[in-house]
């Protein structure tokens, strides 16, 4: 009989290595080689790559049906939670059996929001399980308490964090939805390594997601991402569940962003704008109204319209210009891709003639927007381009528009919903790329521009 094949797992990364390290060579981590190695015999190895193999695995003839004879017709629309922010992302609802990741960084208010599905279901007289893994039963009872006066009888929480239990309560139970928070706490005994780790994080999400199809009860996993990336993050499920939606947002605002970034049973476009409370995560119902607030009229600061999903949304972009105070200039941008920022200023200073290759330049979304719709080019080029000759903007002027390498302006998607939302909010001058769709707005005014040079000109007169 050929000798067992020892194989050392890396529980951070899953990576496999013949002898034990005391630092993968993987990942990089220290201490995260297993030191119990796992038989794999070679004989089965073998075994496995043949067709007799394969045939003497267990492996059985089944039956092959035809879609044409499912019945899914009750299962084709989704059932709303009666919370509708996450409704309105879901396109309706929860579907039938189907597993949904709700990811976020710590602090975005992802148990706050499943809390308040949990109590919306609730009050409707359905099911609701909820599995306690991240805090205790006493704890997600207080914050309940402090969502709800009344915690309706039908909502229970189950404190066990083993996927096989929780994958046969719910089959036992059938809930009307089965909440676990969170993945990174479950544990499973057919894998390796601690809670959290990236085998145990897969297994886990693929258990729940079958148990979920089986009894066609919903389940919502709630996983944790770190600012760093860490590697047992929701990208690792992101193939396993039919859902994924990220809970967005800068935990010194109180503004939060829910977004679906991937949605097997419908489009992916919607977001919902949300305003932390104290009674928890409520509806904007004038988001860009909020965003400008507090908004400057000092030199450095423009208003460019941004999309959120198929939302425009208006945006304060500022910029600070000051001399270098050492010999490399700084370039830091808060909310905007540092790389674009870049890119812009070098466009200006090729381009436009605005030289700010000599000077620490700052930018800055204000209200904790993150921006990342390429539209924004245009008013942060105009706010860097007032901070530099220390004018400011005209208050009424709106831009948006994207800045290619040669210094064009060029068109953007959506142009009638950016405008309407732009003279919605009293605009009357919108500056925008010549080839956008013009879309006729009474008292606002339409300056459209084929170059970066041509629109700063004319949105600094």
């Amino acid at each position: 009989m050929p000798k067992p094949i020892l194989v050392h797992i890396c529980s951070k990364c899953d990576a496999q290595f013949p002898r034990w390290s005391g630092r993968c060579e993987s990942c990089g981590n220290w201490g995260t080689v297993s030191k119990d190695p796992t038989d794999v015999s070679g004989d089965t190895r073998e075994s496995l790559t043949s067709d007799v193999g394969r045939q003497e695995a267990g492996g059985r003839k089944l039956k092959v049906e035809a879609f044409a004879d499912l019945k899914s017709a009750e299962y084709a629309t989704a059932k709303p939670t009666g919370l509708a922010p996450l409704d309105a992302v879901l396109g309706g609802g929860l579907a039938h059996g189907s597993a949904t990741l709700i990811a976020g960084e710590p602090g975005m208010g992802k148990s706050t929001l499943l809390s308040q599905v949990a109590l919306a279901m609730a009050a409707q007289g359905k099911k609701v399980l909820y599995v306690a893994g991240e805090e205790s039963p006493k704890q997600i009872g207080l914050r309940l308490a402090r969502l709800a006066s009344v915690v309706p009888p039908t909502l229970a929480y189950l404190d066990d964090t083993c996927a096989e239990n929780i994958a046969a309560t719910l089959a036992d139970n059938k809930p009307d939805l089965t909440i676990v928070d969170s993945i990174q706490t479950a544990v499973s005994n057919q894998a390796s390594g601690e809670a959290g780790s990236v085998s145990q994080v897969k297994t886990c999400a693929a258990i729940l997601t079958q148990a979920a199809k089986r009894s066609g009860v919903p389940v919502i996993l709630v996983g944790q991402v770190t600012k760093d990336g860490d590697i047992a993050g929701p990208r690792l499920m992101e193939h396993v569940v039919d859902t994924v939606l990220s809970l967005e947002g800068d935990r010194t605002h109180r503004f939060r962003i829910l977004r679906a970034i991937k949605h097997r049973f419908g489009s992916s476009d919607e977001v919902a704008l949300l305003d932390m409370t104290e009674r928890g995560l409520e509806v904007l119902e004038n988001p860009s109204g909020a965003l400008l607030a507090d908004r400057s009229d000092a030199p450095g600061s423009a208003i460019g319209c941004v999309l959120e999903g198929r939302r425009p949304l208006l945006a304060e972009l500022q910029a600070l210009v000051t001399a270098a105070g050492y010999s490399a200039p700084v370039r830091k941008a808060t909310g905007f891709d540092t790389a674009r920022l870049n890119m812009l200023l070098a466009v200006l200073t090729r381009h436009a003639g605005i030289g700010v290759y000599d000077k620490d330049v700052f930018a800055n979304a204000a209200g904790g927007l993150a921006v990342r719709d390429p539209a924004a080019d245009l008013a942060l080029a105009a706010a860097i381009a007032s901070a530099v000759s220390k004018k400011p903007l005209d208050p009424k002027t709106a831009l948006f528009g994207e800045i290619g390498l040669t210094g064009e302006l060029r068109p953007v998607p959506l142009t009638d919903l950016r405008v309407k939302e732009i003279a919605r909010l009293g605009f009357s001058t919108i500056i925008l790329p010549a080839a956008s769709k013009q879309p006729q707005i009474k008292d606002v005014e339409l300056k459209t521009c084929r170059t970066v040079r041509d629109a700063i000109e004319r949105a600094m007169r």
